[in-house]
C-alpha cells in the first residue's frame, strides 16, 4: 500500500476531505508527461479500490462510469487515471459546497448567540398578555372617544397599531412606552376627569416598561417609576 496512513486516517474521519487528500497524493505521485508505469497501474488501483469502497458504503457521492479494469496495460491507467480525475473534481466540489454550509451554520450561530445574549429589556409572559390586553382596550377607548379631534385619535391609534406589531418578549428600546406618559398629560389637559381611565392604562403600561427597566438594570426590587411617583390616581387638574 503506497497511499500514506495519515491519509487513511484522514479519510476514517473526514471521507470526503481524505478521499480529496488520497486523490491530490496519487496525482503528485505519477510523473506527468511520460510513459505509463506498471507501478503507476497498481497506485492508480489502489485509489480506484479506496474510492470504489467509500462509494460503496455511502460515505462520498460521486457520478462516474467505472473504468475497464480489465483493459491490458497501459491502456488501464489511462481508464483509471481519467476516473480519478472525473471523481475528484466532484468531490471538490462537494466539497466546497459543504465548507459554504458548515461556515453559513457557523455564522448563523454566531450572529445568534450575539443577538441573544445583546442588552435588552426583557418582559414577562404575564407582562406581554397584560401589555397586550391594555393596548386593545386603548384602541377601543380611544375609537369610541368624542371628545378628541380625528387628527389626536389617528395618531393616537396608529401608535398602538406599530407598538403592538412590534412587541416582543425581549426588545431593546422601551421609548414608545414612556411616552405615554406625556400623552396622559395632553390626555388630562384636553379631557380633564374624563381621561382617566385612559390615563391609567398608560401609567400601567409606563409602569410595566419600568419594572423590565429595572430588571435590566438590576436596581432594588420595588424601585417606583421616578416621573410616576407612587399615586394611584391621575394628578389634580388645576
Amino acid at each position: 500500500m503506497r497511499i500514506p496512513q495519515e491519509i487513511l486516517d484522514q479519510v476514517r474521519d473526514d471521507p470526503l476531505a481524505g478521499a480529496i487528500a488520497a486523490c491530490e497524493f496519487v496525482e503528485s505521485s505519477l510523473e506527468p508527461d511520460s510513459a505509463w508505469q506498471p507501478d503507476d497501474e497498481e497506485l492508480l488501483f489502489e485509489i480506484y479500490g479506496l474510492i470504489s469502497t467509500l462509494h460503496d458504503a455511502k460515505r462520498i457521492e460521486y457520478i462516474a462510469s467505472e473504468p475497464d479494469i480489465n483493459a491490458a496495460f497501459p491502456h488501464s491507467c489511462g481508464y483509471l487515471s481519467r476516473f480519478m480525475n472525473d471523481v475528484k473534481e466532484q468531490l471538490e466540489s462537494n466539497h466546497r459546497s459543504l465548507t459554504k454550509k458548515r461556515k453559513f451554520e457557523q455564522l448563523k450561530k454566531h450572529f445568534s448567540l450575539t443577538i441573544n445574549d445583546a442588552f435588552g429589556y426583557e418582559f414577562t409572559d404575564g407582562d406581554l398578555k397584560r401589555i397586550q390586553q391594555l393596548l386593545n382596550e386603548l384602541r377601543e377607548m380611544i375609537s369610541a372617544n368624542t371628545e378628541l379631534d380625528a387628527d389626536h385619535k389617528q395618531r393616537l391609534l396608529k401608535r398602538l397599531e406599530e407598538m403592538q406589531r412590534e412587541m416582543h418578549k425581549k426588545i431593546s428600546d422601551l421609548g414608545r412606552f414612556y411616552s405615554f406618559v406625556g400623552e396622559a398629560g395632553v390626555m388630562l389637559g384636553k379631557l380633564g376627569k374624563d381621561a382617566k381611565p385612559l390615563v391609567d392604562r398608560m401609567r400601567e403600561l409606563a409602569g410595566i416598561a419600568w419594572n423590565a427597566q429595572a430588571r435590566a438594570e438590576e436596581l432594588p426590587s420595588g424601585s417606583d417609576l421616578p416621573m410616576l411617583g407612587n399615586d394611584s390616581q391621575p394628578p389634580a387638574i388645576e
